[in-house]
């Protein structure tokens, strides 16, 4: 049987096996994960998530705040040195630099709540 690896937006396979992500690429996907779930929608705890809608209009200075917190959860995270977040229209744009395992990482991500 012949070796497949694919790697495409999310999934790795190799020998038709899902394989776990480190690095850089677990980094990300816990961060954006982390900065997708809203205020109040993950069932085992109301209070996680990042209130976008109404944090961005009237609380600009909370919600930077917050999603700085949401990347700092994530396992492995030492210190985040720059981010940014921004809103054009209705996609989120949420760059940061972050520092794991005296490494540093560059996440730029936009999506859509």
């Amino acid at each position: 049987m012949k070796d497949i690896e694919y790697s495409g937006e999310h999934l790795i396979f190799e020998n038709g096996d899902l394989c776990l992500v480190d690095g850089a690429d677990r980094v990300t996907q816990q961060v954006v994960t982390g900065l997708k779930i809203l205020k109040g929608d993950w069932y085992l705890d109301y209070r996680k998530g990042i209130d976008y809608i109404t944090g961005l209009k009237a609380y600009p200075k909370i919600l930077k705040a917050e999603i700085k917190n949401a990347i700092m959860e994530v396992l492995g995270v030492d210190l985040v040195k720059d981010y940014s977040f921004k809103r054009v229209g209705d996609v989120y744009k949420v760059e940061a630099t972050v520092l794991v395992d005296n490494q540093e990482y560059y996440l730029n991500e936009e999506y859509k709540l």
